[in-house]
């Protein structure tokens, strides 16, 4: 007979039994990690083909597939903002094999830009890690008779509701539209699906300006294709020093750079998620990376799931401002 209370003596089984399965448990997300990947990873880009944002996560993934020793290929699935491409990651199985290359867009301004989103940024996901921060630059038309942000902004107060101008993304969208209420001008939007569709119509002259990411605009301008006005960061981009900041240009105060970052859907093993954040970070952190965002007109952002997700809560908050200030109504 014993003088055991049997509660005390189930809850000290149980006890007994928990740290068991924890002591088994735990071996096992670290050999899931270090056997992690076991065959190819698929790498969604919310943008069309040819741009920055695609040719910038192909890079990414040859430097992954190096590292890890799997394939690392990217799909593109456009449209919505970035939005499809969201919703499908979000919606995949949490195992490390489908991972977003998302950006500001898909997870700070698309919440704002619309009514509704099929997705939630933050419960959907599992940050990994920031990669690149992205200049935009603002290029016009051949076909319309400005060289400077000056002459351009002259042009449309002189014949408001005449110019119009395209966006194939959340920055693209918001920055044009600041620079529109900045600016004092009155012109009309066109969206795109792509930025290749809105460069090819901007060259013939059916779209008169545009702003798009660096790497895709200057590669035009200096191909003779389009103008290039200025740059949006704040300081003039080392690799084009001789294009001005807005600022610079004339419209004192403007400011607008994206970012880029890996995140998986959430729920993904968090073994997985840290081999992936230490993975990309060291990546992002090589010279051979830092090298290759230089000729892309980006900069490295390296950064940690934490850095990402705090990120995330500000920027979120910093781009319904700035889409409120706009006057963007949400869609």
């Amino acid at each position: 007979m014993t003088n055991d209370d049997p509660h005390r003596s189930n809850m000290r089984r149980r006890t007994l039994l928990g740290s068991a399965l924890a002591a088994t448990l735990a071996p096992l997300g670290h050999a899931h990690a270090q056997a992690y990947p076991t065959r190819t990873v698929s790498i969604i880009v919310p943008f069309g083909p040819g741009n920055a944002y695609d040719m910038m996560a192909r890079y990414l993934g040859e430097r992954l597939r190096d590292a890890l020793g799997q394939p690392f290929i990217v799909e593109a699935k456009q449209g919505a903002l970035g939005g499809v491409a969201a919703s499908y990651v979000a919606r995949a199985q949490p195992d490390g094999y489908t991972l977003l290359f998302g950006a500001n867009s898909t997870h700070a301004a698309n919440v704002h830009l619309f009514k509704s989103i099929p997705y939630d940024p933050v419960a959907d996901f599992a940050p990994i890690t920031t990669l690149a921060t992205i200049p935009q630059v603002l290029v016009v038309s051949p076909t319309l008779n400005v060289n400077s942000l000056r002459e351009l902004m002259a042009l449309a107060r002189q014949q408001p509701g005449k110019l119009n101008y395209g966006s194939s993304s959340a920055t693209g969208r918001v920055a044009s539209e600041a620079f529109r209420q900045m600016a004092g001008i009155d012109a009309v939007h066109i969206p795109y699906k792509t930025s290749a569709q809105a460069i090819t119509d901007l060259v013939s002259g059916q779209l008169h300006f545009l702003v798009t990411d660096a790497g895709l605009g200057v590669a035009q301008w200096q191909g003779g294709k389009v103008k290039a006005l200025a740059v949006t960061s704040a300081q003039r981009v080392p690799a084009i020093p001789e294009l001005p900041t807005m600022t610079e240009a004339g419209l004192p105060g403007y400011e607008f750079t994206a970012w880029l970052a890996l995140f998986a859907p959430a729920r993904t093993p968090q073994p997985v998620v840290a081999r992936l954040a230490e993975t990309a970070d060291g990546i992002v952190r090589s010279p051979g990376m830092q090298e290759y965002l230089a000729r892309m007109y980006a900069l490295p952002f390296p950064g940690t799931p934490q850095s990402l997700k705090a990120l995330i809560d500000k920027d979120s908050a910093r781009w319904g401002q700035l889409i409120k200030a706009a006057g963007i109504e949400p869609e």
